[in-house]
């Protein structure tokens, strides 16, 4: 029986004119997996991103998650079947606070379709399952201190965690983080480790991880995939990846070690 939550992406190619930013590339990420998405700058990591959340629309190939076919839908649709991403930067508004970036994220789940906001019982109904969902995450991801500040004077770390926190909102079945450590410093990279591991744990959310932090993939990830100019080099468990000759010349180059 197909995994709930599994996502499956078959042959998916994606051209840019003459470049071939992902090439030929097919996947299944199962149900309650860490995966690590990892490969140099212009690997094609962020470009599949796109393609799995609706962004960007294949060359060739197709996606599945859950079973159904999602290549094609819009961002919002394949959000709301739970499939959905952080992004590398944190994205805040300036004037609101960090409460009320988590409400404005939660509401978009809570209400279905926008359109059922517009019918007063579902609104109260969305409005109280958002409030309810913003006090779970405030506590959940260690934001609850900082609630009524404005996001935009955040650290940056805890900006980083906002962003996560804000795609929890969602209540993702499978989370596609990109870059989530990038710009943290030691403390900040551990704390957020541990973030990423309690969502799997105890919100039960499936992960992909891109990272260009090494030891903090392989100590994090329970699989590696490898992408070098948009093709599939390696893929296996961190022990195996760590000394596959295609990741050290491709990644690391080829006179390095991997760490």
């Amino acid at each position: 029986m197909e995994l709930r939550a599994e996502l499956r992406l078959s042959n998916i190619s994606r051209r840019f004119g003459g470049l071939a930013a992902v090439s030929d590339v097919s996947l299944v990420i199962p149900e309650g997996q860490i995966t690590g998405l990892i490969g140099p700058n212009g690997a094609g990591k962020t470009t599949l991103f796109n393609l799995v959340t609706g962004t960007l629309r294949p060359t060739s190939g197709q996606i599945h998650f859950g079973g159904a076919r999602i290549d094609g839908r819009d961002p919002g649709d394949v959000a709301r079947r739970g499939l959905v991403r952080s992004f590398q930067s944190p994205m805040v508004l300036p004037g609101l606070t960090v409460a009320g970036h988590l409400r404005r994220a939660a509401l978009f789940h809570a209400a279905g379709r926008p359109r059922d906001l517009l019918r007063r019982r579902s609104q109260r109904a969305a409005e109280a399952a958002a409030d309810t969902l913003t006090e779970e995450l405030l506590a959940f991801c260690g934001l609850g201190a900082h609630a009524a500040q404005e996001a935009s004077a955040l650290a940056y770390g805890l900006q980083k965690v906002l962003g996560l926190a804000m795609a929890l909102a969602a209540r993702p079945r499978l989370l596609l983080a990109d870059e989530p450590a990038a710009g943290l410093n030691g403390a900040e990279t551990a704390h957020m480790e541990t973030l990423l591991r309690a969502i799997r744990a105890e919100r039960g959310v499936s992960l992909v991880v891109i990272e260009h932090d090494l030891p903090m993939v392989m100590r994090l990830c329970e699989r590696i995939v490898v992408l070098a100019q948009g093709e599939v080099i390696a893929d296996g468990p961190p022990g195996a990846v760590r000394h596959d000759p295609a990741f050290i010349a491709a990644y690391l180059g080829s006179d390095a070690h991997a760490a």
